[in-house]
């Protein structure tokens, strides 16, 4: 029985078929550089035997399945190995099956390496599966439940939680019944999260939620010492309400205060200093060669 690649040949076939591609022929060369960094980054004879091992079975195994890695991310004891694993089935075509989102879920609740976790939570996202939004929420609020359920998370966990719970929202993939819980989420990370960049993530997906306790909560983060922050209240609090005041607080409360019975009456419209000076395709155009003319052309100051 022939052996060539692609299966054995038949009478009518003149060329073999293409190869799938292979795993380095001498993989052994990259053992001598290994080492000389484990030594140079001072490892210990332990920790370079063990990153010797991990480098020989990923080199010399056989080619896994996604299933076979899902295993493999929820049981190795190396963590770059856990986190290669599920970077490998959030990558491949397999990632909303239900076995890949039910291991997402796990990882992503009682992973105790915070990089490995985030992968799985960004995977779980992009699935857009109703799942998704509860094991988010879970993690933002895992003083509600116990710890065999949801290991405590880090700053880089909470931020990739928060991403994942705005970005659901945003896509509509939160289900009804979790919206109210969403909203004092990002209510609740927004006021007192430590993390800058989950105070970002809660403040865009406070976008979605037109009520009045958002709106004063956007408006009272304008005093947040991060600017980024304050930027992105803005940019919820114009979404909400179609007014801007350009992260000025005083003039928001004086907003709020004049139009707490119509807050959302110019919701959908774009505030007329932020609108575009065209029209069209051809204004637009016009516009956009007459600023590269002037900034290649800036002519006397005036």
């Amino acid at each position: 029985m022939s052996i060539l690649p692609g299966g054995p040949r038949r009478p009518h076939d003149p060329l073999p078929r293409p190869a799938l591609p292979a795993r380095s022929s001498r993989p052994w060369l990259l053992i001598g550089p290994v080492i000389g960094l484990c030594l140079l980054t001072g490892c210990g004879e332990k920790k370079i035997d063990a990153k010797l091992d991990s480098i020989a079975q990923e080199l010399f195994s056989p080619r896994r399945t996604p299933e076979q890695y899902m295993i493999v991310a929820v049981s190795a004891e190396d963590a770059d190995i856990r986190r290669d694993a599920i970077t490998r089935i959030a990558r491949a075509d397999h990632h909303k099956k239900e076995w890949a989102i039910k291991g997402f879920m796990a990882i992503a609740c009682l992973e105790s390496d915070a990089q490995t976790r985030c992968v799985a939570i960004r995977a779980l996202a992009r699935t857009g599966d109703p799942r998704a939004a509860e094991t988010v929420l879970k993690i933002l609020n895992y003083r509600d439940h116990p710890a065999e359920e949801v290991y405590p998370p880090s700053e880089l966990v909470r931020w990739d939680a928060a991403v994942a719970l705005a970005d659901l929202l945003a896509a509509g993939q939160v289900p009804e019944e979790q919206m109210e819980l969403a909203r004092t989420t990002c209510i609740q990370r927004l006021r007192y999260d430590t993390d800058r960049h989950a105070r970002i993530a809660a403040a865009r997906g406070l976008g979605s939620f037109p009520d009045a306790e958002v709106i004063a909560t956007l408006i009272a983060a304008l005093r947040d010492d991060d600017f980024a922050v304050v930027h992105q209240c803005e940019e919820s609090l114009v979404r909400l309400t179609g007014v801007t005041h350009s992260t000025d607080v005083a003039a928001w409360e004086a907003w709020q205060e004049g139009n707490a019975e119509q807050l959302f009456a110019q919701a959908g419209t774009v505030p007329e200093q932020r609108r575009p000076p065209y029209s069209n395709s051809v204004e637009k155009m016009a516009y956009e060669t007459r600023d590269v003319v002037e900034w290649l052309w800036p002519g006397p100051a005036k």
